[in-house]
């Protein structure tokens, strides 16, 4: 009997099992359509959260609770796939290409658009394209990627501003910087911009306003260009919109991601420089000219330094990265921590980021009821040096001057120049910036097609910058005075955003229709502390402001901007072949004169499936081929707060005396008001044709743009009588961009082992001002020998920022430089030809990508030498110079002048990045395993003799200007990503 009971225990046991607890195996293998393998496939085990990923063959293996079960798989690019268990262990899984992602939604802005339904100029650039290495600013991530898109990292420091100019330059007051908005938020797009310390070079920065992403948080980057595309985001569009989507979850399994990088960076290439020996040939041969002894040049240590060797280093990143998603029923997270230290190629230069990324969405009430809710904070740390004074010390310091003297301490004294080492000791320049992103979203579906959509969302950012100098003057250095600068930046941004989408078909018809209202704020405010002479060196001011012991000064600051919006947009499409967008935005601003508060901005785009008429229906050529038109208006809000208003200001030196005694505070008006001024209008045209070919194996497109802005915002000489000498006002004046577009994707081989694709894009620009009634000069030439000089010019006739400089014609009989009677254009500022290209490739385990870029017709004006590579400032003053300008028929009793003499070629074509990857199998119970070598900067040609023809010094509306320019480094990275 108890035999029996313990039989039949186990059978209860054994059924129990198989009734609640059995699960089948099942093996298979993704392809595509041409049978080669699809790594990272997604397998699910529909209705459930059970699923997989398959491995660098394509090979999974997923475990099913029932037998009679369908399995979804999918894979970015490719059509969605079920699969009905028939019994079967094995399963062959083929994916049909998705029309080269032709049915992929397109972010837009308000929403979304199948991409074979664009009528727009719009590129998107996906994650697995993103240039690898060591990105600060997603721009990097597309530095060469699209076609009509400038990217530029203007200094090698890192965490600087990166410019994105899209389809040219189109203003005079302001940046040409696109809009960026983030998950549906429009950015505020500030910096840490702020004063430091006067005559201390590099005493302002900039930083990018998107240091506080991490690029491992991105999933994809869409690049509006065109006005039909943009007008939706009105008076903020005239550069273009730069849209980025972060990393969402999805049902399934938790997945864990981590990856790790340690590079080193150096600088790619020293500016060649006189030698020691050199150095002591051409003053030998100048020091009679100048009425000096050739020993005086040379300094007792009589030493052969390198001085650019003693500010540069070989520096070191390290980044760290952990990510978790995943999702059950209808919710789904994404959570990640990132950790970047990168040290600067110049000496106690530094960037560090600790950034945490939280997503989360989930739906209720079957699906009518959706949630969103997305956080970003980050944490920064920036260490910089006197830049300016620190690179350029050490292009003209001694090099027979010692570092150490001989009682090891650092010199004072390189020459005429103050040692750059001990800038080290004496300058600091510290910032930390703690910045918020989160946004919250509700969408509700009130009838079937009709959606409302709540969008709440706030940014904040607070930066605090000390900058510290000590005094070295009683041992012969040029700081006189101790000096410490506290400058405190707040910036907020308050978003609260409804819209109602609509959309329905017919049996020919298909709409969607947009219409909604935003009200946007922002507050900034600043505090600025400064203080002279310390009471004690014992303790450093940037950790306690109270040991100043001299003069305090005080400075503060406020505004707020609001902006108040109504939009609508309408997407139709008839026949699947014939496509019209079209919508409007009116803007009202803050920032506006009184009698122009509102912005009005439309736009239309038109759209032709060329392939699905009757005539290629049947083509076994063409898989798309769609015409494209746009036209539409859009706004640069570039109106400095309350300048629209009348200014005053009291003071004794606006005093008034009355009865030859009595003194009375007077005052005076500091600013005219314009009650008219209103936004720039940038109004453009666009024609596009989008190809596709081979069965998608090729496919390209070409655009031609016609860019116009007019009532450009100028500060300009107040009218006859007026209490102020300038007033702002709208000019008539206009600024044209017009040119033409190509790119071109090639998958060229594919087979089970190896693939090779191919792909490139180039831009031909035009940029031209007429109408301009009088000239803006802009870029005050610093450094020695120039007194309110500017090296550009916005003038009519010309591009925009040209360099406008007296030419040089050569030397005459006594080494004077000959120049021409009047300044005139001696360079181009802007590139009219910008170009990139791609090439990735696969062998069995290995990944190879290669992303090249360069520019061509384009100048830059060589400051650094012009301030101090000439006979004079080594004859005269023992600089070291560039051996570039070295010119034996130069006489040194001239001063130098700015002149063309220094404008040089700024063409170049670059190897931006190349990674070579490896896949490692047999990963036990690891999804993913990779080990990747990353060389970013690995060569650049280029005619230009500084550092790197990449470069702006200028800010704001100068471009092409180098003066003590941060190198951009070379950099080797080893990297590790894995995921289970």
């Amino acid at each position: 009997m108890e035999k029996l009971k313990l039989l039949l225990i186990v059978l209860f046991i054994g059924i129990s099992s198989n009734a609640f607890g059995q699960t089948t195996p099942v093996s298979g293998v993704v392809t595509d359509d041409q049978g080669i393998a699809l790594p990272g496939a997604n397998v699910m085990e529909k209705g459930t959260t059970n699923g997989v990923v398959t491995d660098f063959d394509g090979n999974f293996t997923i475990s099913v609770k029932d037998a009679n079960a369908t399995l979804s798989v999918s894979y970015i690019g490719f059509e969605t796939k079920e699969i009905k268990l028939d019994g079967s262990q094995s399963y062959s899984v083929q994916l049909a290409t998705a029309s080269t992602g032709l049915d992929e939604v397109v972010v837009i802005g308000y929403g979304g658009v199948k991409s074979k339904d664009l009528t727009g100029s719009v590129k998107v650039i996906s994650s697995k394209d993103f240039n690898k290495g060591v990105s600060n600013s997603p721009g990097q991530l597309l530095q060469g990627k699209m076609a009509g898109v400038n990217v530029t990292t203007s200094s090698g420091e890192p965490g600087s501003a990166v410019d994105i100019n899209i389809r040219g330059v189109s203003s005079v007051g302001s940046s040409s910087n696109p809009l960026y908005v983030v998950d549906g938020v429009p950015l505020d797009g500030g910096s840490s911009n702020s004063s430091g310390l006067e005559g201390v070079g590099g005493t302002s920065r900039s930083k990018s306003p998107l240091n506080f992403m991490n690029p491992q948080d991105i999933e994809s980057i869409t690049v509006l260009k065109d006005a039909s595309a943009t007008a939706i985001y009105g008076t903020r569009a005239s550069n273009g919109v730069v849209l980025i989507q972060t990393k969402k979850g999805k049902v399934g399994k938790a997945k864990v991601t981590f990856s790790t990088s340690t590079g080193f960076s150096s600088v790619a290439r020293d500016v060649d420089v006189l030698s020691a020996s050199e150095y002591k040939e051409q003053t030998a041969r100048l020091a009679p000219l100048v009425g000096r002894d050739a020993n005086d040049y040379v300094d007792a240590a009589n030493a052969n330094t390198n001085w650019q060797d003693e500010i540069y280093q070989t520096a070191l990143m390290n980044n760290y990265n952990l990510g978790i998603s995943g999702g059950a029923g209808t919710t789904t997270y994404n959570v990640s921590l990132g950790y970047l230290d990168q040290e600067g190629v110049v000496k106690t230069t530094e960037h560090e980021k600790v950034t945490g990324r939280f997503n989360v969405g989930t739906s209720v009430l079957d699906d009518r009821l959706k949630f969103q809710a997305n956080l970003t904070v980050a944490n920064l740390t920036d260490e910089s040096q006197a830049l300016g004074n620190l690179i350029t010390g050490s292009l003209r310091a001694n090099p027979t001057g010692a570092v150490y003297g001989p009682d090891g301490e650092v010199t004072t004294l390189a020459g005429a120049t103050d040692n750059p080492v001990a800038l080290f000791d004496l300058y600091r320049d510290r910032a930390e910036s703690k910045k918020i992103l989160a946004n919250f979203t509700t969408t509700y579906t009130i009838v079937e097609g009709l959606d409302y959509k709540l969008n709440l969302a706030y940014e904040n950012a607070d930066t605090d910058r000390m900058i510290r100098v000590y005094n070295n003057a009683e041992d012969g250095g040029s700081y006189d005075t101790d000096q410490i600068v506290k400058n405190s930046n707040e910036d907020s941004n308050v978003l609260i955003e409804n819209f109602l989408t609509y959309s329905k078909s017919y049996d020919k018809w298909n709409f969607d229709a947009l219409a909604g209202h935003s009200y946007q704020t922002f507050n900034n405010t600043s505090l600025r502390i400064k203080g002279e002479d310390f009471s004690t060196y014992e303790i450093d001011p940037i950790y306690n402001l109270g040991i100043v012991d001299g003069t305090t000064t005080i400075q503060s600051g406020d505004s707020e901007r609001k902006l108040q919006s109504f939009y609508g947009r309408l997407n139709a499409n008839f026949l699947d072949r014939y496509l019209v967008t079209a919508s409007f935005r009116a803007d009202g601003s803050s920032v506006f004169g009184e009698n122009n508060k509102y912005g009005y901005f439309p736009a239309v785009g038109l759209g032709w499936k060329i392939n699905e008429e009757a005539f290629l229906a049947d083509s076994d050529v063409f898989s798309n081929l769609k015409l494209r038109l746009g036209w539409g208006q859009t706004g640069n809000q570039a109106v400095p707060v309350r300048v629209t208003q009348a200014s005053f200001e009291t003071s004794v030196d606006n005093s008034y005396t009355f009865n030859g005694t009595t003194v009375v505070n007077g005052v005076t008006s500091t600013r005219t008001p314009n009650p008219d001024l209103k936004w720039e209008v940038t109004e453009q045209y666009n024609i596009g044709l989008d190809w596709t070919i081979l069965n998608g194996k090729v496919s390209g497109t070409f655009d031609y743009f016609n860019k116009s802005t007019t009532d450009l915002f100028l500060q300009v000489s107040s009218p006859v009588p007026s209490l102020t000498n300038s007033i702002y006002v709208n000019s008539d004046a206009e600024i044209i961009n017009k040119g033409y577009e190509f790119a071109l994707n090639v998958n060229a081989i594919r087979t089970d082992d190896f693939s090779l694709d191919f792909s490139g894009n180039i831009s031909f620009l035009d940029n031209n001002i007429k109408g301009l009634s009088t000239d803006v000069y802009v870029g005050n030439i610093s450094g020695p020998g120039t007194s309110g000089e500017t090296s550009s010019i916005f003038t009519n006739g010309q591009s925009a920022g040209s360099f406008y400089l007296p030419r040089f014609q050569g030397y005459d009989s006594d080494g004077v430089e000959i120049l021409s009677e009047e300044s005139e254009i001696v360079g181009d500022a802007l590139p009219n030809t910008i170009y990139g290209f791609n090439i990735n490739a696969s062998y069995k385990a290995f990944d190879l990508a290669l992303n090249f870029n360069g520019v061509g017709g384009v100048d830059i004006f060589n400051n650094t030498a012009r301030a101090y590579s000439s006979a004079a400032s080594l004859g005269q003053n023992g600089n070291n110079i560039f051996r570039e300008y070295l010119d034996v028929e130069e006489s040194p009793l001239a001063a130098p002048a700015s002149s063309s003499k220094y404008i040089e070629d700024g063409s170049f074509f670059r190897l931006n990045n190349a990674t070579l990857g490896w896949n490692v199998k047999n990963k036990s119970f690891l999804d993913s395993l990779r080990l990747y070598l990353t060389g970013q900067n690995l060569f650049v040609i280029t005619d230009y003799s500084g550092y790197d023809p990449e470069v702006n010094t200028g800010g704001g509306n100068v471009y092409g200007v180098d003066f003590g320019g941060y190198p951009r480094p070379r950099t080797i990275i080893l990297g590790l990503d894995l995921s289970f």
